[in-house]
């Protein structure tokens, strides 16, 4: 198998090599979007449809999962 290239375990999961940089990237944007909905429901008083607005508003993760990220070598 090719350098850096994801392989299977003995149950057949994948798993990604030890530079994989995809779980950080996911995760990141997971985590900035969990601390925009807390903070949409704050300063909504807990009006889970105002701070559900708010949220749509302000979260980019689905946007910036969906757009993809450079592959550490500058490809996509």
């Amino acid at each position: 198998m090719a350098p850096d290239q994801p392989e299977r375990s003995q149950d057949g999961e994948i798993e990604e090599p030890p530079n994989s940089t995809v779980d950080d990237w996911f995760g990141q944007n997971v985590a900035r979007d969990q601390d925009v909905a807390d903070k949409a429901v704050e300063e909504a008083g807990g009006d889970i449809e105002e701070a559900e607005e708010r949220f749509e508003q302000e979260a980019h993760g689905k946007e910036r999962y969906d757009e993809g990220h450079d592959r550490p070598d500058g490809g996509t």
